[in-house]
């Protein structure tokens, strides 16, 4: 029987941005960073039609965190799944979590607005990063938590509203360092193996249902499919490029992979080129 996992792009935000998966992204946020939100409603709904749509049209500059989801306090929280290595991946998860806490300022419909004072806009930020790569020492807990600390007290930095402003969050599919049978536990095995185990919570089992092969459409897979080709036929050229030892070739292998119309987030996977060489690349050959 073919499988794929849940850290496909379309299964990933199918599984937690569909309009009846609001119980497992909760519970899948409650889990990871600790903290219970009465509702949390991400900002794009996965609908198979708009995931083709966005897919085809996918910009080369575009800069989008996998999901952003908005709690009922107005806090933002962003979820990224990140199967391989890349370059700068640290900075760049603090960059997506400083876009999010940046993004309500201003807005004059935020709750408890403060007129001439745009800051009285902004609301907490929390990422969460899925990786299946070693991010930090292997020694070290799978699941690991980032705050604003007092260096002297350890007390947490709070906002106006007594919540902490900032948290970062990032979960190794790769480190087995965690409790077993612990709900981070379950939630790393259902990732890695699109299993669950006997024992799971019922949210994690509703998870699997929800993205088992069976239960998609023949759009679903299709688009699933014409993805992993994409990464297959990237990966094929830049391995073909290291073994014919193409030295100058990083940007020949980008320019072949734009005009292979490859993802953008492939091409900067596979090249390590940030996002505005790869833009010049492409307006030099037009």
């Amino acid at each position: 029987m073919q499988k794929f996992l849940p850290t496909n792009d379309l299964l990933f935000k199918k599984l937690l941005t569909s309009e009846d998966s609001s119980s497992i992204l909760k519970a899948f946020v409650k889990d990871l960073l600790g903290i219970e939100f009465q509702t949390l409603t991400p900002k794009e709904t996965y609908h198979i039609d708009s995931y083709k749509k966005a897919f085809e049209e996918m910009d080369i500059l575009r800069t989008e965190v996998d999901i952003l989801a908005i709690g009922e306090d107005g806090s933002h929280t962003t979820l990224e799944c990140q199967i391989q290595p890349h370059a700068y991946f640290r900075e760049r998860s603090i960059f997506y979590l400083a876009e999010a806490f940046c993004s309500p300022f201003g807005n004059l419909e935020t709750n408890d607005f403060i007129r001439d004072n745009n800051f009285s806009a902004l609301r907490p930020a929390y990422g969460i990063n899925i990786v299946d790569f070693h991010l930090f020492d292997q020694k070290q807990d799978a699941l690991q938590l980032f705050r604003l600390l007092n260096e002297q007290t350890n007390q947490p930095f709070l906002g106006t509203n007594r919540k902490e402003l900032l948290l970062l969050c990032f979960l190794s599919l790769k480190n087995n360092n965690r409790k077993s049978q612990s709900a981070i536990h379950h939630w790393q095995h259902f990732l890695k193996t699109g299993e669950t185990l006997a024992n799971a919570p019922d949210y994690i089992k509703k998870a699997k249902q929800k993205v088992d092969y069976y239960s998609l459409g023949s759009e679903e897979k299709q688009m699933i499919m014409k993805i992993n080709k994409s990464k297959a036929i990237t990966d094929a050229v830049i391995s073909t490029a290291r073994m014919e030892g193409i030295e100058e070739g990083i940007e020949q292998v980008a320019l072949r992979l734009i005009k292979m119309n490859s993802p953008i987030e492939h091409i900067v996977e596979a090249t390590g080129l940030d996002l505005e060489t790869i833009k010049k690349i492409e307006n030099e050959h037009k």
